[in-house]
């Protein structure tokens, strides 16, 4: 079988997506710059260890998908093609991303016997999603609770909102954390902090949550 030194196709692959290529024995055979800058590591940390070991990615918070053998990768060497997927993965630093992978299937020819994956960060899609099915199911009890609302029991107007509140709001809405907001609205963290609580504080809630279901049921998001 030819070594990856013989095949220049993988260094030929010009993306801004984490990539890495695995041998036969799943060992890391290519790593390029943007797989360092999202997972924080290093070429020379993970070159020749084992995928599982260094992407050790999870389905959800408890259960492992990368391990010897993974169906993704005996697949892939036998020439099927994989559907992207979703993983849950940890920084050296302790950042945990929700990352999407593509799998390059290998053709017949020099590249066979290897498999090239191609992975970007949708951590923020993946909180948007989270978010938006605990916000629905939070209106869905309300509603349920409540009953229909008749026209004599509908929500009171809501209260005027700055520029900046409604900015918030809406990062709120897309299941952002204060850091996430801190960056979005280019400020401190505890500013962002402040804006959240006194967001709340106008709105009458005492969570996240709540303000988005106030705010959902009143039109504002």
């Amino acid at each position: 079988m030819k070594t990856t030194e013989e095949i220049p196709l993988f260094d030929a692959v010009d993306t801004a997506d984490g990539m890495f290529v695995v041998d036969s024995g799943q060992r890391i055979v290519r790593w390029n710059a943007a797989a360092e800058r999202i997972l924080g590591q290093p070429g020379s940390a993970v070159l020749g260890r084992r995928c599982y070991e260094v992407v050790a990615g999870r389905e959800n918070a408890v259960r492992r998908h990368c391990r010897k053998n993974c169906p993704v990768v005996v697949n892939a060497l036998r020439g099927r093609q994989v559907r992207d997927y979703d993983l849950l993965c940890t920084t050296p630093a302790g950042d945990s991303k929700w990352l999407n992978f593509s799998i390059v299937v290998p053709v017949r020819g020099v590249a066979r016997g290897f498999v090239l994956h191609l992975f970007r960060d949708v951590t923020g899609r993946r909180r948007f999603e989270e978010f938006a099915r605990s916000a629905a199911s939070a209106l869905k009890d309300l509603q349920s609770a409540d009953g229909h609302l008749e026209e004599s029991v509908r929500p009171a107007p809501a209260p005027m909102l700055s520029r900046r509140e409604e900015q918030v709001l809406r990062l709120i809405a897309a299941g952002m954390r204060t850091r996430d907001i801190a960056e979005a609205l280019g400020v401190k963290p505890v500013t962002a902090r402040n804006h959240v609580t006194r967001l709340l504080n106008k709105l009458g809630a005492s969570s996240r949550l709540q303000a988005v279901v106030y705010a959902s049921q009143r039109g504002l998001v």
